[in-house]
């Protein structure tokens, strides 16, 4: 059965983004990222995508993703908008507007098989996820950068208490992945 894996890169005092909303400092080198052990893995272990709609929207052009977008698997976007025009897809990606997190989840799982479902961009679908207790692992690249303001990973679940247990660490150069499950 697929499991849901949310996976963000993060500074090292938490936040996704600098005060601007930019995330350059952050990614430094997005060719050495493609190539890592950590990303080839998510690329061969991936059987569906979950994002946000302000995620889907960042390239600007949505008919990119059939040509461009690393993960050419099944993307499912949380929305309550979709576009009038359907993007383009190819015979490994479709894309389909879903009105909540939790149905996007039950669509990616059935679809996914085996594989993980990955739930992508910004954290408010991630947050949401992790409340409804329908995220299996967690995985956050960690970058030696201290933003010191902008939006953070985990802000708006101060009332949940979430047991993890680590279970991987990679380390890719200045970038460490941790991955943890989330224990039930």
């Amino acid at each position: 059965m697929a499991k849901v894996v949310f996976g963000m890169t993060m500074s090292l005092d938490g936040f996704i983004n600098d005060a601007h909303g930019k995330v350059g400092l952050l990614y430094p080198d997005l060719r050495s990222l493609g190539q890592s052990q950590v990303m080839q893995e998510a690329l061969r272990t991936t059987g569906a995508v979950v994002m946000g709609r302000r995620t889907f929207d960042a390239p600007g052009d949505p008919d990119s993703y059939a040509e461009d977008y690393e993960f050419q698997v099944p993307i499912f976007v949380v929305t309550r908008r979709p576009p009038e025009t359907k993007p383009k897809e190819n015979d490994r990606l479709r894309i389909t507007f879903v009105g909540t997190p939790e149905e996007a989840v039950r669509q990616a799982k059935a679809v996914a098989g085996e594989q993980d479902v990955v739930v992508v961009g910004g954290p408010s679908v991630g947050q949401h996820l992790l409340r409804a207790g329908l995220v299996d692992e967690l995985q956050i690249g960690v970058m030696p950068q201290l933003l010191g303001s902008g939006q953070q990973l985990f802000e708006h679940l101060a009332e949940l208490s979430i047991t993890l247990r680590k279970t991987r660490l990679i380390e890719t150069g200045q970038r460490t992945d941790l991955y943890f499950s989330v224990e039930r």
